[in-house]
């Protein structure tokens, strides 16, 4: 399916080219093609939507998580509460969908949570040596992801709702 405003995607891929045309280390996003900005675009989509959002959907069969009903946060920037309208997405919301579309894009196979290290590379007559085969995790959530969502996240989302913790 290709990319779709506000069926798959929160962003069309001209808003998010806008935006990285401000944004500075996105040489990447420019680098990479317009299907893979899509496929970046619609992940980072799912990614960001599968978190334990505060409030409710305004319709339980529209595609995406947002919009939600009757929804207003705390920021901290701004110093007060900020009302959503039902028919509108948090710009924190489309600016995670950004980021994490550009860690994507940046990170080659982030999804399986792992990375390759090399103890030695060589440019002319190129050579890579990986002797111990030592692969690291990495996160799937881009690191600003986490600080522009958590404002809107269910109450003890980012701890978790245990059944033993008192309120």
């Amino acid at each position: 399916m290709p990319l779709t405003l506000n069926t798959n995607s929160y962003s069309t891929l001209t808003t998010a080219d806008d935006y990285f045309d401000t944004r500075v280390d996105s040489a990447g996003w420019f680098n990479a093609t317009d299907e893979v900005k899509e496929q970046a675009l619609v992940t980072a989509t799912q990614l960001v939507d599968d978190n334990p959002w505060a409030s409710s959907a305004v319709n339980l069969s529209q595609a995406l998580a947002w919009p939600r009903n009757s929804f207003s946060f705390y920021d901290a920037r701004m110093g007060g509460n900020i009302t959503v309208a039902a028919d509108e997405v948090p710009r924190r919301v489309l600016l995670a969908v950004f980021e994490q579309a550009l860690y994507l894009v940046d990170n080659e196979d982030i999804l399986t949570g792992k990375t390759q290290t090399f103890e030695s590379i060589t440019v002319g007559p190129i050579s890579v040596t990986d002797s111990n085969n030592d692969v690291g995790r990495l996160s799937k959530t881009a690191p600003m992801v986490r600080s522009l969502l958590y404002p809107l996240l269910a109450r003890g989302a980012s701890q978790g709702n245990s059944w033993w913790k008192f309120s």
